[in-house]
């Protein structure tokens, strides 16, 4: 009977064990979720912050990114249902270009410069507009932050692929800054997962020299419908 008393005591402390264990990471991975989303929400939020005024002013759609951000983030709190990703065309020149117009303030107060340059004509990929934007950004704010002065947006279009690069001209100290600060972690994994869910991939290269991200995305085919709109602004 004692025998069998002890081993009643250490599995139930085992299940408490495993219980606790899995409380744990059960957690973990809901502050990971809702660190992200956080991250998400103070990017466009910075955009307002030093949105230029004008009939260019890139307040609309830094707007509209926060207001979905707020969402996810009350999604993951108080749970609910989930809503399809959205399915629309999206011009990926137009949103390159307002892209960089509403991260130009922040590369300004940091003295940095944003150049685009964009080989052949406009890109039309099909998914979730808003989540291509957000992979975008985060890739220019990573420049921004850890990178040099100098960051150029690379985009050519070969065999039905689309490839932005992000590069930066960041030294030494920028890259030695990057492995000791993993704040900037959030916002790879963000453009990460906007690649995989369009069934492309992100990759990214740190060197002395810089760095280089790319984005490497499906275009979409040729001759859409006619009732399809195609998504331009940004």
């Amino acid at each position: 009977m004692a025998a069998g008393g002890d081993t009643a005591y250490w599995l139930v402390l085992l299940a408490l064990l495993c219980l606790a264990a899995s409380q744990f990471w059960k957690g973990r991975l809901r502050r990971n979720a809702i660190n992200q989303a956080l991250h998400e929400i103070r990017r466009p939020l910075q955009s307002l912050a030093l949105a230029e005024r004008g009939p260019a002013a890139p307040g609309a759609g830094a707007v509209w990114q926060a207001i979905r951000a707020v969402g996810q983030l009350d999604q993951e709190l108080n749970g609910g249902p989930r809503h399809g990703e959205p399915d629309e065309l999206v011009a990926c020149r137009l949103m390159s270009d307002a892209c960089i117009r509403r991260c130009g303030p922040r590369a300004r107060l940091a003295g940095a410069r944003i150049h685009l340059r964009w080989t052949g004509p406009d890109a039309l990929i099909r998914g979730d507009g808003a989540a291509l934007a957000a992979a975008l950004e985060n890739l220019l704010l990573n420049a921004i932050e850890h990178g040099g002065p100098e960051i150029t947006v690379n985009a050519l279009t070969v065999a039905k692929r689309l490839r932005i690069e992000v590069i930066d001209s960041g030294g030494r100290q920028c890259l030695q800054g990057r492995r000791s600060n993993r704040r900037h972690g959030h916002g790879l994994r963000v453009a990460r997962r906007a690649a995989e869910g369009h069934g492309g991939r992100l990759s990214v290269e740190i060197t002395e020299r810089g760095s280089k991200a790319a984005l490497v995305l499906p275009v979409n085919e040729a001759g859409a419908s006619r009732d399809t709109a195609v998504r331009a602004m940004w």
